[in-house]
This record gives structure tokens, C-alpha cells and sequence, in this order.
């Protein structure tokens, strides 16, 4: 979904391609950084992105209250585009007043977008990317606009693409790496400095069940939001984000 304001709209990452790992076991051919150590992100290899879908169920909670808000629904899926093949991270939500969807095709193995198209009730937005740009349209009941924009390499582009990268990074307490955000706001993109920082280990109860998770924060200026990744299985389980209207909260069915 297309990140508005403080609200990363779609609130879910990445199923990633990934053999089950145990304890704090890194994917094979990548080195775990040092505890405390901090660098530029660098996407991970995209042959390990796993094929599947995910659904998250949605509430937001306020007060001692919680609001059911429908389903995300993430699906991750080979595909071609201009007769290469690519990844792509399709996102919809469901239950709610105003339906989103959006699709971003990545490549193959750098995993760097190439097309994204998004739809936001009546509002639709198409793009493609250059290596350090994005291009692209959006129409709505106001008219139709393009925009131009410059964008940092390996920012996140969409929560999906956000969560499936996430699990296959060699995450360990300590881990520390500086990355990039975009932001499409009132239909004009801008890319935000970010850190990616693995807060702690914790045990979340999801649904029935007790899951060992890390526990991941993406800040990027007033923008927070905390991944819980399982560590058996490296995957996304539980989502949480902190807003004016409450907390927004994902967890994996």
C-alpha cells in the first residue's frame, strides 16, 4: 500500500524465501555484522525470496480498546516483465470502508523495484524505476498528475517488500544498518533517511501460540514500526505501528 503521511498503509513485510533457521542462524553466504555495528543497508540476495502468501489480521488498538480493521493480505509470487523474470509482492486489504491493493515487481536477484501500481478506492497510481528514479501517474476524481522523483538505492518502496527483505537479513541483537523510505505523499514521493536496528529477542504470543521472535524497528524521522520476526522460520509474524489515532497492529492467521 502507498505510504501516506505516518501511516505506512498497508502494515506488513516481506515473506521472503528463506530455509526454516533455528536460534539465531544467518541465511547461507551471508556474514552476521558484529553486534552494535552499523552500515549502509544492502539488499540480501533475491534468489533466498520465498514464493507464498501471507495474511495478517488487522486491529487497531486504543484506550484498552481493539478495532477490528479487516485483513492484509500479502502474496509474493515468479513472474516476467519485459521477458525478465522478477519477483512480484502484491498487497490488498480487505474489511475496510476504502479497499487498497497495490503490485511492485522486483528484480530477480538485486531485488530493485521496477514497476509499482497501487489503488486506493477510486484513486490509481503507476510507476517504473530507473536505477536511481521513479516515474510515473496518478489518477483520481480531482484528474490525472504525473510526478518525478529521485530515489535512493534500496530504499523500501512498499510494506510487502519492506517485511519479505527484512526476513532474509542476518538479524541478530545489535544489528544496526542505515536505509531508505519512500513516501508517496499527496501524490508527490520523497525518500526518507531510515535505520533498520534489532531492539531485542522476545517470546509474542500470536493467535494460539508462543513465538521466539526479534524484534525489528524501522524509524525513519516520526515514522516507527516494530517487526516481530520468528526466529524458526524467519517470517514476519506480527506487525505494529504507533500513530495519532492508536496503535495499528498485524498479526500473521
Amino acid at each position: 500500500m502507498i505510504r501516506v503521511g505516518l501511516v505506512l498503509a498497508a502494515l506488513g513485510a516481506l515473506p521472503g524465501a528463506v530455509a526454516a533457521q533455528q536460534g539465531n542462524g544467518t541465511p547461507a553466504g551471508v556474514v552476521a555484522p558484529p553486534a552494535d555495528s552499523i552500515g549502509p543497508f544492502e539488499r540480501p540476495d533475491g534468489a533466498a525470496l520465498r514464493a507464498g502468501t501471507t495474511t495478517y489480521r488487522l486491529t487497531l488498538q486504543r484506550n484498552g480498546q481493539s478495532t477490528p480493521l479487516g485483513t492484509r493480505t500479502v502474496d509474493v509470487s515468479a513472474s516476467q516483465l519485459g521477458g525478465v523474470q522478477v519477483w512480484v509482492i502484491a498487497e490488498r486489504r480487505e474489511g475496510t470502508v476504502v479497499p487498497t491493493s497495490d503490485s511492485l515487481w522486483l528484480a530477480r536477484t538485486e531485488l530493485a523495484p521496477e514497476r509499482w501500481v497501487a489503488s486506493i478506492d477510486r484513486t490509481k497510481m503507476a510507476a517504473s524505476f530507473s536505477k536511481d528514479s521513479m516515474f510515473g501517474a496518478i489518477q483520481s476524481y480531482e484528474g490525472r498528475s504525473s510526478f518525478s522523483s529521485a530515489v535512493a538505492p534500496g530504499a523500501f518502496i512498499t510494506p510487502g517488500m519492506t517485511e519479505r527483505i527484512v526476513e532474509l537479513l542476518p538479524l541478530q541483537v545489535g544489528y544496526h544498518a542505515l536505509a531508505s523510505l519512500l513516501l508517496l505523499d499527496a501524490g508527490t514521493p520523497r525518500t526518507l533517511p531510515a535505520e533498520l536496528i534489532v531492539e531485542r529477542e522476545e517470546r509474542v504470543h500470536i493467535g494460539t501460540r508462543d513465538v521466539d521472535a526479534w524484534v525489528v524497528l524501522l524509524r525513519a524521522g516520526a515514522i516507527e514500526e516494530r517487526l516481530w520476526v520468528s526466529k524458526s522460520d524467519r517470517r514476519v509474524v506480527r506487525t505494529e505501528q504507533r500513530g495519532a489515532s492508536g496503535v495499528l497492529v498485524g498479526e500473521v492467521l
